[in-house]
């Protein structure tokens, strides 16, 4: 005959084992709901890279850039006699085109929407050449304008991406 003191011991043992199972259940869900996570992320950088380099890689863009890596100006009323909305609409809408790209790949960096090393691997070269030509403009514009926001992402992904290329340098 089974005591009750037996019974009591199998019922609590039965009760340790499904709480075990559980457990493990819900341990095992949380891994594959972090590893789906992981790759859903990884799939939108991917689909967020390639619609950047997209845009990037269309001929409108390098014709805009090629453009402003060829204008010369002495000083920041030049460039606006030569360049600016009043006197050549045209050439102020590819700088802002240009600036406004990058301006938005900043920011995603900047969010940690779109990782640096994509950025870097991508557009480094081309920051580079834009930033260097069109500082002496944005820091000008900011002065005159009042306006300390200008291209502060195109500055805050050029200093990103030359940390980065630093770090390559050295190894």
């Amino acid at each position: 005959m089974v005591d009750l003191a037996n019974i009591q011991s199998i019922y609590y043992m039965v009760a340790a084992t499904c709480v075990l199972i559980a457990a493990a259940y819900y341990v095992s869900n949380i891994r594959t709901t972090q590893r789906n996570m992981r790759m859903n992320l990884e799939t939108r950088q991917a689909q967020l890279f390639m619609q950047i380099f997209n845009r990037f890689n269309e001929p409108d863009f390098f014709e805009k850039f090629t453009q402003i890596l060829s204008w010369k100006w002495v000083d920041y009323d030049d460039f606006l006699k030569k360049y600016g909305g009043k006197t050549n609409p045209e050439a102020w809408y590819s700088e802002g085109s240009i600036a406004a790209f990058f301006e938005g790949v900043g920011l995603l960096v900047y969010l940690q929407l779109l990782d640096v090393k994509l950025a870097h691997a991508l557009l480094f070269r081309h920051v580079k050449l834009f930033w260097e030509k069109m500082k002496p403009i944005s820091l000008e514009m900011r002065r005159q304008l009042t306006l300390p926001h200008i291209d502060q992402w195109v500055e805050y992904l050029y200093i990103e991406l030359i940390k980065i290329e630093e770090k390559e340098l050295k190894s």
